[in-house]
């Protein structure tokens, strides 16, 4: 028979704080007129906290009166408070708590290694001060960017604003926000406005570190002061991407800015604005998880995984896709034979293939709920769909065909070794060598839309990926 009594393990070492005769350190912290000397054990400090069993050695203390001193400038007295009595009892009640204490508090955790109490405090302003957080969204950011154990709140911040990018634009402390604070918001890859108002606002940004300039006509700007601005969003500019800015405000708010875009830059830009069926280069964003494919982007998988779960005018962000997009084959390494993909893809259900059709650029593609097999026979599902990202790869030009009902039994076909996937009866076929003249077909019949307008076509790229669970996914909201 076993018994635990850990609250009363807890009560009674909680205890020891009333009793300074047996202590044999004493903490002050805090900086005038707000100091407090705090009389405490150095075995229990040291058990529990990584920082202070490097601190409470001998070097980094004095003797006085035949007991240790230690000193804390940066922490407040009523905030050293709490986090004794933490240590000491495992307790801690934040209710009541002025919300600036609380980030006090979380700082302090940071610097004295008390993981899970740092653990606890963000979950703690993230269920119980989220109105708070949604309306201090930059200046929460400004605390705690830098530091390592607030990753939780961090994360918030960025998926916060990336759902609603008005808590940072409107803010009345994005102006003031240094480079290094304003970039991580910039790099963040699916933040929901459209490149023009992010260009937008980070002009004004801009500007506003140079008063000088900020309402005088840019015409009369001098060399300098061109140049000065120019140094500003040096790094901000390669992170916008202007291939998804209409012709028109491209000239009218871009143009005028050309001189501080990488060369680079300004010539893929003025490429796919000018040249018909150029597609753009993708922007490099540092914040971007890693994803493995030639044909499609981050914001392509959060819109595929919409679909295939069915969200409706709801979308994930990419951090929270439920899945895993496997790559299983692509043309150029694998091979565009049907045997290379019965080979990799057979008997692996839920499956996404893409294709960038050759002499068009247009990138179109399935997904199949079911597993391929080489064999003949027709089957039955409503979970199929088709796709297209027109020729430029924008999700908003996307398209998206579920199979007809009344078709679904003829949704995903079978037709042996010669054929690779096809879907319904003559929708998308691909057959023999994918890369040849003529080898694969689009004709609308058992789906809703069309995808393309090429009948028949070559394959110039394509990639299988197979559509794994992840071990924990994030709601958005209910299913439509």
């Amino acid at each position: 028979m076993s018994l635990n009594f850990l609250q009363t393990l807890s009560t009674d070492i909680g205890q020891l704080l009333q009793d300074s005769d047996e202590c044999n350190i004493i903490i002050e912290v805090g900086e005038d007129p707000n100091i407090k000397a705090f009389y405490a054990h150095s075995i229990i400090l040291r058990a529990r906290s990584p920082y202070f069993r490097r601190a409470l050695s001998h070097e980094w203390t004095k003797i006085e009166d035949g007991r240790r001193k230690f000193r804390k400038p940066n922490i407040k007295p009523e905030v050293f408070e709490l986090i004794l009595k933490f240590v000491y009892s495992g307790d801690i009640n934040l209710d009541g708590q002025d919300v600036s204490r609380i980030l006090e508090l979380l700082v302090a955790t940071d610097e004295l290694l008390l993981s899970e109490l740092s653990d606890h405090v963000q979950d703690y302003i993230l269920h119980c001060q989220s109105e708070w957080l949604k309306q201090n969204v930059v200046s929460l950011w400004t605390k705690i960017h830098h530091y390592d154990a607030c990753a939780k709140l961090k994360n918030h911040c960025l998926r916060l604003i990336c759902r609603k990018p008005q808590f940072l634009f409107a803010s009345e402390d994005f102006l003031s926000m240094p480079e290094s604070l304003l970039l991580p918001f910039l790099r963040i890859d699916g933040l929901r406005m459209e490149e023009i108002e992010i260009w937008d606002h980070v002009r004004r940004w801009g500007l506003a570190q140079h008063p000088e300039i900020q309402d005088k006509d840019m015409s009369k700007w001098s060399t300098d002061e061109y140049e000065s601005l120019e140094r500003t969003l040096k790094n901000c500019m390669p992170l916008i991407d202007f291939a998804h800015v209409s012709s028109n405000d491209f000239y009218d708010k871009v143009w005028p800015f050309r001189g501080m875009l990488p060369k680079t830059l300004l010539e893929d830009i003025v490429r796919y604005h000018l040249k018909t069926n150029s597609p753009p280069q993708p922007v490099k964003l540092a914040f971007r998880l890693q994803f493995d494919s030639a044909l499609i982007r981050t914001s392509h998988v959060a819109l595929l995984a919409s679909w295939i779960d069915r969200l409706g005018d709801k979308r994930y962000l990419y951090d929270e896709v439920p899945y895993r997009f496997q790559l299983l084959l692509r043309g150029t390494r694998d091979g565009f034979s049907s045997s290379v993909f019965h080979e990799l893809c057979d008997e692996k259900p839920k499956t996404v293939v893409v294709i960038k059709i050759r002499g068009t650029d247009e990138i179109i593609g399935g997904y199949s709920p079911l597993i391929w097999k080489p064999m003949d026979g027709y089957c039955n599902t409503e979970d199929s769909f088709l796709f297209s990202f027109g020729n430029r790869g924008n999700v908003e030009d996307a398209t998206l065909s579920r199979v007809s009902l009344s078709r679904s039994y003829y949704a995903i076909r079978w037709n042996g070794l010669d054929y690779g996937p096809c879907f319904g009866d003559k929708d998308l076929w691909m057959r023999n060598k994918f890369n040849e003249e003529q080898s694969c077909s689009c004709r609308r019949d058992d789906y809703v839309e069309s995808i393309t307008d090429c009948t028949t076509f070559a394959v110039e790229e394509y990639e299988v990926f197979r559509i794994v669970k992840k071990s924990a996914s994030i709601d958005v909201g209910p299913k439509t």
